[in-house]
């Protein structure tokens, strides 16, 4: 699998057009911005072009030129009111870029783009549950919480929680942007934090943009997570090379249509050798380097090819032969090995009525294959009715017993106490079932049932059932509720006997610009 990914992107790369580039450098969109389910329904409906790719945040120029395609479709293709308005949303919000885009150019300055203030109460008799059974043997040192996918390393405490955010971003220059999101957040425990949630610079040369900072970044297909790369954790304070939108693939190999690279390198937390056992391994201040490669080879099929690696580390540095070992893909032995990989692809098809989307990627497991594999395989039915206000997602996810799981980073796929991936962990399965009715004035209402089997090797593993009701009202303009009530049961919670019932409600006020 990564021999393979490696070969493709570098045959495609020898293929791309001279980097002359005069768009505009703009912030991204963060990924859990309500803007990506607009995208994803606006794709499903066919209103955009080209199916996004798996490679997340998008840029908000991306999501401006989303937009004027869309808009160019609805010209012979009838809009559905409620998604005529999500479209007149994204046109309000995006308007600088568009301007940009249809010739009109001005700086983007700095602005207020979205603030929100969340009110939830967590019933639940453990505030969150070990990742494994061994926890310090090898297994991951994370842990996981129902209703906690996505939150960016924000942990709710038993009772209730209070998190305020702000997002401000802009430009301070046509090749410069800047963004920041602060996080004040109060619970039960009288723990209140101040943090910064994201906060980076994004510059460019050419057709190459360049960021460095701290930003959630989520890579892959998933609904309910991504195997490898997802915004669970804290995101990672990085630097990143890419693309500043996809470009033509020239010659032998341009059956693989148009393209794009990704590429980050950080460092993970430096106490890393304190939270393990005595006797047993881990590295403080490792490093994550992600390389990632996106193709369209036609409007209605996207895929992508990546690799992640966990290597070196305080006392456990690569040599150049050890460079030379990971470039080609050929692991070492168990004594000697510095890296821990996960590699493979995903992939989106859109046919009439519905898309299938997976993730297939493969643990590293020593030898030049692996041997452990996790999967992932969902359907997306954009028109349950047939304007599409009514929707459907039914996913299924799988890992082995030795995923996220490494002999010498015995810490795991982990970082700052989560899971890198998906949260349902090592040697898991996960069954989800999602409906969304959407209403003009951009309302919605959904609900959705997940049953989650986390580390099968034992006994008396956790079986999560987690069920939820959703929705959102937009009370005027720029200000919308978005609402949550859930109810999860946890089989043989921290792997005893007894269960627990966790009961879950929030409440998001939010303001979008």
């Amino acid at each position: 699998m990564k021999k393979m990914m490696m070969l493709a992107a570098a045959a495609a790369v020898m293929t791309m057009p001279g980097l002359a580039g005069a768009e505009a450098v703009t912030a991204d969109v963060p990924v859990g911005s309500v803007y990506y389910d607009y995208v994803d329904k606006l794709s499903g409906m066919g209103y955009i072009d080209s199916l996004p790719d798996g490679a997340r945040p998008y840029s908000r120029l991306q999501m401006a030129k989303w937009v004027l395609q869309a808009e160019e479709q609805a010209k012979t293709k009838p809009m559905p009111k409620y998604l005529a308005d999500e479209l007149a949303a994204m046109h309000a919000s995006f308007a600088a870029e568009i301007d940009t885009l249809q010739g009109r150019a001005k700086q983007d300055d700095l602005a207020l783009r979205q603030a929100s203030l969340q009110l939830a109460d967590y019933d639940s008799d453990h505030s969150s549950y070990k990742q494994s059974a061994k926890r310090g043997d090898g297994q991951p040192h994370a842990h996981w919480q129902p209703f906690g996918n996505g939150t960016n390393g924000y942990d709710y405490a038993d009772g209730f929680n209070a998190v305020a955010k702000a997002e401000v971003s802009g430009n301070i220059g046509h090749k410069t942007a800047v963004s920041v999101t602060p996080r004040l957040s109060f619970n039960d425990d009288d723990d209140t934090k101040l943090k910064l949630e994201e906060g980076y610079i994004k510059t460019k040369t050419g057709i190459v943009e360049y960021t460095a900072g701290r930003e959630a970044l989520s890579y892959g297909q998933g609904k309910t997570g991504r195997l490898v790369l997802d915004n669970t954790m804290k995101p990672l304070t990085a630097v990143q090379v890419h693309l500043e939108d996809d470009v033509p693939v020239r010659g032998f190999f341009r059956f693989l249509g148009r393209q794009n690279y990704h590429a980050f390198y950080g460092q993970l937390e430096g106490d890393r050798e304190d939270r393990v056992k005595s006797g047993r391994t881990d590295y403080d201040h490792a490093g994550l380097l992600g390389l990632r490669a996106d193709f369209t080879p036609s409007k209605a099929f996207t895929f992508g090819l990546m690799r992640v690696s966990m290597l070196g580390g305080d006392g456990n540095g690569l040599s150049k032969s050890d460079w030379r070992h990971w470039l080609t893909g050929h692991n070492d032995n168990a004594g000697e090995d510095r890296w821990d990989d996960i590699a493979g692809g995903d992939f989106r098809v859109r046919l009439p009525g519905v898309h299938f989307y997976g993730e297939i990627y493969g643990e590293d497991a020593g030898g030049l294959q692996p041997t452990d594999r996790g999967y992932r395989f969902g359907m997306y039915l954009p028109q349950l009715a047939k304007d599409g206000s009514w929707d459907m997602t039914m996913e299924y996810a799988s890992t082995d017993p030795a995923w996220y799981v490494h002999q010498k980073y015995q810490n795991g796929w982990t970082y700052s106490d989560d899971i890198i991936g998906d949260a349902m962990g090592n040697n898991a399965k996960k069954y989800y079932l999602g409906i969304n009715h959407y209403l003009p004035g951009e309302n919605q209402i959904g609900a959705y049932v997940m049953r989650t089997e986390m580390d099968r090797s034992f006994g008396n593993h956790p079986n999560v059932y987690e069920a939820a009701l959703t929705g959102r009202v937009k009370l005027q303009d720029h200000f919308f509720i978005d609402g949550s009530l859930g109810l999860a049961k946890i089989q043989h919670a921290d792997y005893a006997q007894c269960s627990d019932r966790d009961i879950f409600a929030s409440a998001v006020a939010r303001w979008q610009y």
